[in-house]
């Protein structure tokens, strides 16, 4: 099995992560951002990520779809209790929208600085404009201060929450923290220092989910 992936998708981490915590062995291919060929190959012309490429071949696209399928696998059943998968899935749906949203405005600036190519960058930031508007990267990071005031108001119950838990729904990793473990892994590699400026206890909410891999 391999996950294509760009490192900074929260998608993408995301599913990396429940991978990894269930303990199913696969690859992580790092896609070109510039060259999709490969992909396009494999999946019939799909060329976003992630994709998960099966052992006997098959491609199945879309996060969610990537997510629904891992769990149908050994070991990541319980990232949905059925007792408490009305309230997991609507969290989860909360993070990839509208927290998504906010998030990765703010990491979109830096993202683009990391590519190591010029056209890499003009990739990134037309793809961007084209849905967004001329000059909307520039615009967001101008507006990081603004955006990181937004987010951390978003955020705001969900740290209350981890004040008093160590995971969203207790004890245990449920997919609800799969999702915004993947925001956060968006953002730390985007630049570090953005995670701890929007929250501090954000960090200390990775390294609590990435502990529960060992």
């Amino acid at each position: 099995m391999k996950l294509h992936r760009f490192r900074y998708s929260p998608y993408a981490r995301k599913a990396q992560m429940m991978l990894e915590l269930a303990r199913v062995p696969h690859e992580v291919v790092e896609v070109p951002y510039t060259d999709r060929e490969a992909l396009a190959k494999l999946t019939g012309g799909y060329i976003y990520v992630p994709v998960l490429e099966l052992d006997d071949g098959r491609a199945i696209v879309e996060s969610r779809e990537i997510c629904r399928y891992i769990l149908g696998l050994s070991g990541a059943e319980a990232f949905v209790p059925s007792r408490l998968a009305g309230p997991v899935w609507a969290y989860h749906d909360h993070i990839d929208g509208a927290i998504e949203d906010v998030l990765f405005r703010i990491a979109s600036p830096f993202v683009r600085d990391r590519w190591e190519t010029a056209f890499a960058r003009a990739l990134y930031v037309l793809i961007k404009e084209r849905k967004f508007g001329a000059g909307c990267v520039d615009e967001w990071h101008a507006n990081l201060d603004a955006l990181i005031a937004k987010a951390q108001r978003l955020l705001a119950p969900t740290l209350e929450t981890l004040s008093h838990e160590p995971f969203l729904f207790g004890a245990t990793v449920t997919m609800a923290d799969l999702a915004l473990y993947g925001q956060c892994a968006m953002l730390e590699e985007a630049e570090p220092t953005l995670v701890t400026r929007i929250a501090p206890e954000l960090r200390s909410f990775m390294r609590r989910v990435e502990a529960r891999r060992s």
